[in-house]
């Protein structure tokens, strides 16, 4: 499967590509910078320049692909609403998986699953409506 990687070079994207690539699929991925661009590189996958607000960038690579996987990183909501909205409007019918984190939970007193209310702090709270 063509799959389109965002966050790539991260703790969780290097592990995803990785994974993608020992199972056979030919894996691009974003890269801002020309050291994000040799780490995915290293890890099999081809490196696309550009970054979240390159929604141009992200439209291309994502008609491209056959499954879109949105880990990076935004730094706002807009940023992050604005780049899956190029990611999806792009891959069409694909499959599209975007992942956020577990501060979106905020303080859960205890283990949370899926079914605990979202109680995020400030610094993530633009994550719940993307």
């Amino acid at each position: 499967m063509k799959t389109f990687v965002t966050g790539g070079s991260g703790y969780i994207g290097k592990a995803t590509i990785s994974a993608l690539v020992r199972h056979g699929h030919t894996v691009e991925a974003l890269a801002r910078t020309d050291r994000s661009a040799d780490t995915v590189h290293a890890l099999g996958a081809t490196p696309v320049r550009g970054g979240l607000g390159d929604l141009d960038v992200l439209n291309r690579a994502a008609a491209r692909a056959e499954a879109v996987i949105h880990l990076a990183q935004a730094t706002t909501g807009a940023e992050d609403l604005a780049a899956a909205t190029a990611l999806q409007d792009g891959i069409g019918g694909g499959a599209y998986l975007h992942t956020g984190g577990t501060w979106v939970y905020g303080d859960t007193d205890g283990v949370a699953d899926e079914t605990a209310a979202w109680n995020p702090p400030s610094i993530v709270a633009w994550r719940k409506p993307v």
